[in-house]
């Protein structure tokens, strides 16, 4: 019966990345006869449900995964969400129809930790003016741009001090920086051992030349950022940074804070929407906003190790080796 296995991928196609052979390597290993089936989601529900079906195994990140969806897959046995975030899964439906949910632990802490810092230099160093004014302007001139502090004056606040914001953390003191935190479930003794000072959300905001979000997406964190919370940064005036969750950020509020200065500018990776309209973005063509397509977590490495942990995650589950599963969310 191990050998009769079908393992759907299924996602969105900025979720399928392309040259899948390694995870197929990884599952058919030790089981050559497992059949693996991809499969590009485009919202329709009825071609999904058809290969869904007889699926024993689900491989996903983005797909949402509700008591409906289950109905439709009588002999799902297992999850592996290929990322660290697993908001799309409905855990308690999975419950209840006997279904394990695994995800990754981690994969790409120091690509994104990086990335949030690549996005800071670029902010602070007037990196995306000089380029529109050269690409689109052919102008050569500095001065056009306002002059900023040394990147070493900022003070950064890092919210979310897991993994992501520990390596951010020691990333931004290699560069000089003065580094507070916001963390409620931080505990204190680990805020001792990194000597990093956890303040209020309220004094990160006065405090703050820069602000990156490293939160997971929880009840608590979802539309965190709001009207009230860039209200309190207008003292400062920093520079915000999302390489979280865009659901984190409420965007009506961060478009307000935008035209009123209540901030320099932003840098999102994350938007509410993993597959916005760009046609009508409002957060597009603005010369203090940087975009980027959730690509933090994007490197050769990391695309190895998400692909090889998930799909482990599935041969453990099967080969009964469950304490060898990466991380059992539910």
């Amino acid at each position: 019966e191990l050998d009769l296995m079908k393992i759907l991928f299924a996602d969105y196609e900025t979720g399928l990345l392309a040259g899948r052979k390694h995870e197929e390597e990884v599952l058919k290993k030790n089981h050559p006869d497992w059949e693996t089936v991809f499969f590009e989601y485009d919202d329709n529900q009825t071609e999904f449900y058809q290969v869904l079906e007889d699926a024993d195994a689900l491989v996903t990140a983005f797909l949402k995964i509700d008591d409906e969806v289950l109905n439709h897959a009588k002999k799902l046995k297992i999850i592996s969400v290929d990322a660290t975030g697993y908001n799309a899964i409905d855990l308690d439906a999975a419950k209840k129809h006997g279904v394990r949910v695994c995800a990754v632990r981690d994969y790409c802490s120091d690509d994104v930790a990086e990335f949030a810092i690549s996005l800071a230099c670029a902010l602070v160093k007037n990196i995306k003016t000089y380029n529109c004014q050269i690409d689109d302007q052919k102008i050569w001139d500095y001065s056009k741009a306002s002059p900023q502090k040394r990147l070493s004056e900022h003070v950064l606040g890092i919210f979310g001090m897991g993994r992501i914001g520990q390596k951010t953390l020691r990333l931004a003191r290699g560069l000089g920086m003065e580094v507070v935190a916001y963390d409620p479930y931080l505990p204190k003794e680990i805020a001792k051992t990194l000597d990093v000072k956890l303040l209020s959300k309220e004094d990160a905001f006065k405090k703050c030349d820069l602000l990156i979000n490293h939160m997971r997406l929880t009840a608590e964190t979802k539309n965190f950022f709001s009207s009230s919370e860039f209200f309190m940064m207008k003292e400062k005036k920093p520079y915000f940074i999302n390489v979280a969750r865009g659901e984190s950020v409420d965007e009506k509020a961060l478009l307000e804070a935008l035209d009123k200065g209540f901030i320099k500018g932003c840098a999102l990776d994350v938007l509410q929407s993993e597959h916005p309209d760009l046609e009508s973005c409002p957060f597009v063509g603005r010369k203090n906003v940087l975009l980027s397509p959730h690509a933090a977590f994007y490197s050769q490495t990391s695309m190895v190790m998400l692909e090889e942990i998930a799909c482990q995650n599935i041969v453990s589950f099967f080969e009964k080796r469950l304490d060898d599963v990466d991380w059992f969310v539910d």
